[in-house]
């Protein structure tokens, strides 16, 4: 009993600690998320728009995705390109793969929202942290976690779309 009182408290810090770390990014934190919004995004923004076959409104919360003391990473196609964006492109190629995926996502998907924030939901538990509602695709991965995971972090964005679509 006590063991696990002492679990739930402890995953209770963590989460805490976690969501005021993303919450309160430092000036280092802050230039490189606004850098990469700068430089690397643009062309993102392109392919994931281009993949869903019309210019669907993306929303990025990046300060909630600068992780406190990795800034030098970035940049390394681990941190957002495998974990977050590269997995929304391949959802979106594959619910548009023809004309009724196009005409279904554009009927229905009205924007999406990116962001981080922990909620006590496991890291790699992702269709827990995708939700579709009121035609608002929510992605809430964790950057620069388990890069390797990107079919399954695709998979499920793109069962998620799909059951409502």
């Amino acid at each position: 009993m006590i063991k696990t009182l002492l679990a739930a408290a402890f995953a209770a810090l963590v989460a805490t600690t976690s969501f005021v770390s993303a919450q309160e990014a430092g000036l280092a934190e802050r230039r490189a998320v606004a850098a990469y919004e700068k430089e690397q995004y643009p062309a993102l923004q392109k392919k994931i728009q281009d993949a869903a076959g019309f210019p669907v409104p993306i929303t990025v919360d990046w300060l909630s995705l600068a992780l406190p003391g990795e800034t030098e990473y970035y940049t390394h196609e681990e941190f957002f390109l495998k974990t977050i964006f590269e997995p929304l492109e391949l959802a979106m190629k594959e619910v548009a793969q023809d004309d009724m995926g196009k005409e279904a996502l554009k009927a229905k998907l009205k924007a999406i929202t990116i962001h981080y924030a922990d909620g006590g939901i496991s890291a790699s538990d992702y269709k827990q942290r995708v939700k579709f509602e009121d035609g608002t695709l929510d992605i809430n991965f964790r950057p620069f976690t388990n890069g390797a995971d990107v079919k399954d972090r695709a998979d499920a964005i793109t069962e998620t779309l799909s059951a409502k679509l």
